[in-house]
């Protein structure tokens, strides 16, 4: 797990700050409304996208990544008052109960192994409060799409820099070979920066079954945002609300 040590800020470039939330927003909030508490906790922040999000919308943050570049530019980036950035592993989680935790952006897949998918969702029942909910999404690895090799161009401006991103996905056996690049131009000087990573390629019954060996119950199981029936052949995406058995009464 170390990738994007060196891409932090380039990484806004590929962030779609305003169409991803207006795709993934209702869907969180709806989740938070449900969640027992404000305390949340978003695991792989990344550049803070999420984090600032929940936290405008009230919720108490923890913004958990393992890369320091990752924490120090999402700080730096999206400082918010209810938001405590914090460098850590989300297979060995360590803090309070919270209330709603979410996993998003496929960084389950940056783990090394299934075992270690296994550790996350033990990691995160053992952090979660009694009535909490955990939020999962990840790349649907079985999707046709996902099997063939996919290619991603993307110019955006970043402050003064004007920034070309180029992302790669090469699948091979049950990994997935990802390639970021970045071009860049800022008052007439040129640099360009690149970084790869491999990347578990997930399905369903890997993770519905790692939830369930950590205790957790499937309360939602969908193939995007939008609440769209799961598919396995033809949805991009894996998304999941899990939460702890419910506890009988006396």
């Amino acid at each position: 797990m170390t990738a994007f040590t060196s891409t932090a800020a380039y990484y806004e470039a590929l962030a779609d700050k305003e169409g991803r939330l207006d795709r993934e927003g209702p869907f969180l909030l709806d989740v938070f409304r449900r969640a027992p508490g404000p305390r949340v906790l978003d695991m792989a922040c990344g550049v803070g996208l999420h984090a600032a999000f929940m936290a405008a919308h009230g919720a108490e943050v923890t913004a958990l990544d393992l890369s320091q570049d990752m924490v120090a530019h999402a700080s730096r980036r999206r400082p918010h008052p209810r938001i405590f950035y914090t460098v850590g592993d989300m297979r060995r989680l360590v803090g309070e109960p919270w209330d709603l935790a979410l996993c998003l952006g496929n960084s389950f897949a940056l783990v090394n192994t299934p075992d270690e998918v296994e550790d996350v969702f033990h990691a995160s029942f053992a952090a979660l409060n009694p009535r909490g909910l955990f939020v999962a999404q990840v790349v649907n690895g079985a999707a046709l799409a996902y099997r063939k090799p996919r290619h991603r161009v993307e110019r955006h401006r970043i402050g003064a820099e004007e920034v070309v991103a180029v992302k790669s996905l090469v699948p091979r056996d049950e990994r997935t070979l990802l390639s970021l690049s970045f071009f860049s131009c800022s008052e007439g000087q040129y640099s360009s920066v690149s970084e790869t990573a491999v990347l578990l390629r997930l399905e369903r019954d890997t993770v519905l079954g790692a939830a369930q060996r950590a205790g957790f119950d499937a309360l939602e199981v969908w193939g995007g945002y939008d609440r769209s029936p799961f598919d396995a052949d033809l949805s991009p995406d894996l998304v999941c609300v899990f939460g702890k058995p419910s506890v009988p009464g006396p």
